[in-house]
């Protein structure tokens, strides 16, 4: 039951709720290494060359989200920065956060798509 937990009934779908970042984790956590520190696509467990992307892209999905999320927030707050009731410094940090971010993302899709042609033609078991 990779990344499933229980939560309240009116919140979840089916009783249930994916952790994509945490199945992504794990399913790193798994994957052999080239000498550079880079996954060994060709050397890794088909399945979980399957499952991985399905995690990865669901991350990025939900990052995209939050990114677009946080840039309507800074639309609404800039006269609060400007008038010093929020400090610029919480801003400089979230910005920081977003390049963060937007690094993974950059990642995860390369990710993606180096498990997906990799199994390509994999049929399972």
């Amino acid at each position: 039951m990779m990344g499933k937990h229980p939560i309240v009934p009116e919140m979840a779908t089916p009783g249930m709720i994916r952790r994509p970042l945490r199945d992504l984790i794990a399913g790193l956590m798994q994957l052999p290494t080239e000498l550079s520190g880079e996954p060994d696509y060709a050397e890794a467990d088909p399945e979980r060359l399957v499952q991985l992307p399905e995690s990865a892209e669901l991350a990025m999905q939900i990052m995209h989200d939050g990114l677009a999320s946080i840039g309507l927030l800074y639309a609404h707050t800039t006269d609060r920065i400007a008038g010093g009731h929020i400090k610029a410094a919480h801003a400089a940090a979230l910005g920081r956060l977003q390049a963060e971010i937007a690094d993974l993302l950059s990642y995860l899709h390369r990710l993606s798509s180096e498990c997906r042609r990799y199994t390509a033609d994999y049929e399972g078991d």
